[in-house]
């Protein structure tokens, strides 16, 4: 999980990382030195339409689908 949490903190502090990271998980990861599980790849390369949002937008359309949502 350490990787994971790794990972997310990159993607949201580096644009760099983020980008690659939307193009090509597996290769960017282990660029890192983050080692993921199949599954934490997978669900990245599920959400890479979301990855590449910027935050505003990514609120916007998480909160369309859950009106309810909030940040705590």
């Amino acid at each position: 999980m350490k990787d994971l949490q790794r990972t997310i903190y990159l993607a949201v502090k580096d644009p760099h990382f983020r980008a690659e990271l939307r193009d090509d998980p597996e290769a960017t990861t282990k660029s890192k030195g983050l080692r993921l599980s199949a599954d934490e790849l997978a669900a990245i390369s599920e959400l890479r339409h979301l990855i590449a949002l910027p935050a505003s937008a990514l609120v916007t359309t998480i909160l369309v689908f859950n009106p309810n949502w909030t940040w705590f």
